[in-house]
C-alpha cells in the first residue's frame, strides 16, 4: 500500500511538471526569424545614420582644423585655443562614432550568420 501511494505521488508530480517542461522547449529548433530580421534591419538603419553622422563630423573636424591653423598663422592664440578645444571634442565624438559603426557591423555580420544557420536546418 505504501509503495502504491508513493508511486501515485510520483506519477502526479511527473504529470504536473512534464507539460510545463515540454512547453518550454522549442520543438522545431527554429527561432523567431521575424524578430531576427527586424533586428538586422534596425542595425542596418542605425549603421546608415551613423555613416551620415560620420561624414558630417569629418567635415566639422576638417573645418575646425583649417580655422585653427588659420588663427595660429595669424597669431590669435585665444581663438586658436577655442578651435583646438572644439577640435578635441569633435575628435572624441568621431572616435566614439567609429567604435559604434564597428560594433554595428559586427552585430549585423553575426546576426546574419545566425539567421542563415537557422535556415540550413
Amino acid at each position: 500500500m505504501r509503495l502504491l501511494r508513493n508511486f501515485a505521488w510520483f506519477t502526479l508530480a511527473a504529470g504536473l511538471t512534464l507539460p510545463v517542461s515540454l512547453m518550454a522547449q522549442d520543438w522545431d529548433g527554429a527561432r523567431d526569424r521575424y524578430n531576427d530580421r527586424q533586428d538586422i534591419r534596425h542595425d542596418a538603419r542605425d549603421l546608415h545614420h551613423d555613416y551620415a553622422n560620420l561624414g558630417a563630423l569629418r567635415a566639422d573636424v576638417a573645418r575646425d582644423r583649417a580655422r585653427m591653423n588659420e588663427h595660429i598663422r595669424e597669431g590669435n592664440d585665444f581663438a586658436a585655443s577655442r578651435y583646438a578645444a572644439d577640435l578635441a571634442r569633435d575628435q572624441r565624438q568621431l572616435d566614439a562614432l567609429t567604435r559604434d559603426i564597428r560594433h554595428d557591423q559586427y552585430d549585423i555580420r553575426y546576426d546574419r550568420r545566425d539567421l542563415h544557420r537557422d535556415y540550413r536546418y
